[in-house]
């Protein structure tokens, strides 16, 4: 009986010590990413960015994150072809906020989107350098 009690604990304490280990986080080397295929819930500033965007706005950004080409993803500022490529890959997406999901697409660059969208879908025009007045010569 003892004996039997005795093996009960070890395969008790063994089974516990298995699941522990199991449930220990892994480290990851990227940005934290959703698991088991469910998308990151986004954070407040994404959400408060994303909800600027018209419905228009929002329909057509989504839009071209889905079933844009590449030349549509590349215009996109601060979208290369690596981030177009990650954006494809988790196509498709339910909102516009989940291109965070995208390896490379942080707020900032969700920003820049959100800000082209607003734009009207028309990259900004790089305001003109002023040019420098010319320097007066001391008069003595």
């Amino acid at each position: 009986m003892k004996k039997l009690i005795t093996l009960l604990s070890f395969i008790t304490l063994s089974l516990s010590l298995t699941a522990a280990e199991d449930t220990t986080p892994k480290k990851d080397a990227g940005k934290a990413k959703a698991a088991a295929g469910q998308p990151a819930k986004p954070s407040a500033k994404a959400e408060a960015l994303a909800s600027t965007l018209t419905t228009q706005q929002r329909s057509q950004l989504l839009s071209i994150l889905n079933t844009g080409d590449d030349a549509a993803l590349l215009a996109l500022p601060g979208v290369g072809e690596a981030r177009a490529k990650a954006i494809v890959k988790i196509r498709p997406l339910a909102d516009v906020t989940s291109v965070l999901a995208a390896d490379g697409i942080g707020e900032g660059i969700f920003a820049q989107m959100v800000g082209y969208a607003k734009a009207g879908f028309t990259k900004p025009e790089k305001p003109a350098k002023k040019k420098a007045a010319p320097k007066k010569a001391d008069a003595k």
